[in-house]
Order: C-alpha cells, then structure tokens, then sequence
C-alpha cells in the first residue's frame, strides 16, 4: 500500500487535494480537513485555499504601487488596480495585456458602427504623417502620393478648431 499524501501546509495526512493548470503547468496542493476548512474548502462560496498556501510557495511581488502598496499579486487575484496612481507603475507589465485584449496599447476612442472616432482619425493622420516622410526620404513618389491623398482626406474628417 503506498504511503498517504502529506498536507502541503502541516504535514498531516492530506484527504482534499486540488490540482492547478497555470500556463501549462500543473501544480498540485494536498490539504488536511483542517487545513481546508481554514481555506473555506467548507463553504462553496468562498472556497479560497491559495490563501492557506505558505509563503513558500507564495510569488513574491514585483512591482508594488507606492501610493497604496497594491502590487501585481493583487493585480492578478482580483483583475483590477488598486488606485489612480498604480496605471503609470504597472504601465509596462500591462501592456502586453492591453495589446491582446484591445488590440492596441493606446485608447484612441470609440465611435458608432461605420464611422471612425476622432481620436482614430488623429491617430491615423499622425502615422501617415510619418509614412509620408519617409516615403519622401526613400524616393517613392507613388506612396508618397497615396499618402497624401490619405491625408486630404483624413484631414477633413476633422473638425475646424
């Protein structure tokens, strides 16, 4: 007979047993009943046994929010910041985030069906602006053309200021 599982917590002899898929990887915890319970494995509405989980085996945080001392751990329990001023710390680990869930970094607003926001529009005039030049640079008239025919165009969608 194999020898009993040990509780990851107390080394007592582990009868709830939770396994974890994170990025590919599995992770396996054993709990005592006592241990469990401690977690809220008692009470299926709470269920939290990653809070009973020692520090051993707890992330350490890497970025942490000066302001209100929220960190990345917290960013990824509950999905949100803690405070106005944790957008500019954690500005460079969430853009990857914001690249898949937005398709862009950069909010450049929202517009009805069909039509492009004026913040889009800017932000196109700005890069065709830049294409513009290079292509002027690089001698290519043709794109050079279209990109200006581009930018007439983008810069009457405009309003006059």
């Amino acid at each position: 007979m194999s020898k009993p599982l040990q509780c990851s917590v107390c080394d007592a002899v582990a009868t709830v047993h939770l396994t974890q898929i994170t990025q590919g990887k599995v992770h396996k915890m054993h709990y005592c009943e006592a241990c469990a319970n401690k977690g809220g494995a008692g009470d299926a509405a709470v269920f939290q046994l990653a809070d009973v989980v020692t520090a051993a085996t707890t992330v350490a945080p890497a970025i942490v929010c000066p302001t209100c001392q929220f960190s990345d751990v917290d960013f990824r329990r509950s999905g949100r910041l803690g405070c106005p001023d944790c957008w500019p710390v954690f500005l460079e680990a969430l853009d990857g985030l914001l690249a898949k869930v937005q398709h862009q970094v950069q909010h450049i607003g929202r517009a009805p069906n069909g039509t492009l926001a004026l913040g889009q529009i800017r932000h196109r005039l700005q890069v065709a602006q830049g294409a513009i030049a290079k292509a002027i640079a690089d001698e290519d008239y043709e794109a050079a053309a279209r990109l200006r025919d581009e930018i007439a165009q983008l810069s009457a969608q405009l309003p006059t200021e």
